[in-house]
């Protein structure tokens, strides 16, 4: 949740309501929802509003590096207060997220010793868009972000290219196609209202 939500008018996306609570605890609902004993902990990542955030009960981070220098600042912060040998990240604006995220990752990571895994998901158009930002990196890439960052890397995409990466569909016939609908505008926030509303 570190972002400036430029596209919303500069308000912080987190705390916007979604269906009676804010964006953020509902990814944070959905990731204590994950099948099977994946998650450990939770935290999160801010840049303002801290004390709302805290108020989910979690510890809550703001990025390292200064200047909202994007996903990946948000990723190296929860990285260096990472205490287990995984770290799931998701982003605040999808309160959809599959219930099933973790496991899946999981397994695709193991089955094909990877460094990482992340989300893919399909779009209007039918193509399946790599979803990077929902991502379970191993701790040890802590160092690697780093030294990326510190050179100016600022892409999501750059970043994982130098890794082991696995990629998991999630187009199954089964999978919610609102899963990975992220808001970035009021508009996209009302239509997402109105479809989860929708029988």
């Amino acid at each position: 949740a570190g972002g400036q939500g430029s596209r919303m008018g500069g308000v912080d996306k987190g705390l916007q309501s979604f269906q009676g609570a804010p964006l953020a605890l509902h990814a944070l609902w959905r990731l204590r929802m994950q099948h099977g004993d994946w998650m450990a902990d939770c935290m999160i990542n801010a840049n303002r509003n801290l004390a709302a955030y805290e108020g989910f009960g979690v510890p809550v981070w703001p990025d390292e590096l200064g200047g909202y220098a994007g996903p990946l600042a948000g990723m190296l912060t929860a990285l260096m207060h990472c205490e287990t040998p995984y770290l799931l990240t998701v982003p605040c604006d999808t309160p959809r997220l599959p219930l099933d995220l973790a496991q899946r990752l999981c397994q695709a990571l193991t089955e094909q010793q990877a460094d990482l895994a992340m989300a893919a998901a399909p779009e209007a158009d039918g193509r399946v868009r790599t979803q990077p930002v929902f991502c379970l990196l191993g701790a040890h890439l802590l160092e690697s972000l780093s030294a990326f960052l510190q050179e100016g890397g600022r892409k999501i995409d750059a970043w994982t290219a130098r890794h082991r990466c696995a990629v998991v569909s999630f187009d199954r016939p089964d999978d919610d196609p609102l899963a990975f609908t992220n808001i970035n505008t009021r508009g996209e926030l009302h239509a997402l209202q109105q479809a989860t509303a929708s029988p």
